[in-house]
């Protein structure tokens, strides 16, 4: 009767273990659906708000940090009557030659606009020229002036999410190639002779350089690239470091997810240095030795990336976007030598 009691309760303990260790499970399952849960959410809330903080078209009061281009505070007299020449200068050549609305509707169905100006009619030397992050086409109208001088008409687009243009998010250079290559076509319908430049400024820069590394019509003579980053997600880590001192991981994989179900690209294959691989154009390298915003150290790496012919051009004590306001002379003679040489080539 002994042996048949133990036997019995060794069944009621299996029982009894089966159970809890069942219910731990449930527990432990439970505890991991939670986080999971709470990963998500936390995944989604850093994601979004890096979106509307960085890549969402609409205004916020935060973005008025993210890029300095040419800061107003502290500027030498030297530089301040630099900005006022030239602001004279553009409302001259406004007044002179102005511009023509033009557009044309993208792959994806967004109604793109740009500015032409028709300053040769005869002429078939054309510049495309591209503006930086939060900016938009008038912020490139001085450099269209300078170039007409130099007999080019001059198209200005309003990159995606920018100025008179469609569309809900910055493309940060990645979809707008598709669109520069879009407006290259545009300008050969009504210039069959054309002979086209494309000119970057910051991340207009970076959409020369991602530009170059596609199939180009021959049309295309040169790219110009002035303080272009290495690749969205190099910038983008550089600055959450830089401006708030936050670690890129998990931050960029979180934003990563969400740019590319709202804006329909990835931040991490956003890279001019592997489009420059593909580049057989010959591309003009400059940058500021001072830049904070895109670090100097990133036109060295672009520059070695580029596999055709190339040229650098660093300008001592220019800040982001400055290069051309300490040193015209340099910066302009450097540039037109270097158009003139391909020019000269191509013809």
């Amino acid at each position: 009767m002994r042996l048949i009691s133990n036997q019995g309760d060794q069944k009621d303990k299996g029982k009894n273990n089966r159970g809890r260790l069942k219910t731990k499970i449930l527990l432990v399952s439970g505890i991991l659906t939670a986080a999971a849960a709470v990963f998500k959410v936390t995944e989604s809330m850093i994601g979004s708000y890096f979106y509307r903080l960085a890549i969402a078209r609409e205004d916020s009061p935060h973005r008025k940090n993210l890029d300095p281009a040419v800061s107003k505070e502290h500027l030498s007299p030297a530089i301040k009557a630099r900005i006022d020449e030239r602001k004279a200068v553009k409302e001259r050549f406004l007044r002179e030659c102005p511009p023509v609305d033009v557009s044309f509707n993208a792959s994806d169905g967004l109604k793109l606009h740009a500015c032409r100006f028709n300053a040769h009619p005869e002429g078939h030397r054309w510049i495309v020229l591209l503006h930086g992050y939060m900016n938009e086409a008038s912020f490139m109208f001085y450099y269209a002036s300078v170039f007409a001088d130099h007999g080019f008409n001059a198209l200005v687009p309003d990159l995606r999410g920018a100025g008179q243009s469609e569309g809900e998010y910055i493309g940060m250079g990645w979809n707008d190639r598709f669109d520069v290559v879009g407006w290259i076509q545009e300008i050969i319908k009504w210039d069959p002779q054309a002979q086209i430049v494309i000119f970057g400024v910051s991340m207009g820069a970076a959409t020369a350089m991602m530009t170059a590394g596609e199939k180009l019509p021959e049309h295309v003579v040169c790219v110009i690239e002035d303080c272009g980053y290495t690749s969205v997600a190099d910038e983008f880590a550089y600055e959450l470091h830089n401006l708030f001192r936050l670690p890129s991981f998990p931050i960029l994989h979180f934003a990563d997810r969400v740019t590319r179900s709202r804006a329909g690209y990835g931040i991490f294959e956003a890279s001019a240095v592997e489009q420059l691989k593909k580049a057989k154009i010959p591309i003009l390298f400059i940058h500021g030795d001072k830049d904070t915003f895109v670090p100097t150290s990133m036109v060295h790496k672009v520059y070695e990336a580029a596999a055709g012919d190339k040229e650098l051009l660093l300008v001592k004590g220019a800040t982001h976007a400055a290069a051309s306001l300490v040193d015209p002379d340099l910066y302009f003679s450097t540039i037109f030598r270097f158009v003139e040489k391909y020019m000269s080539i191509r013809q």
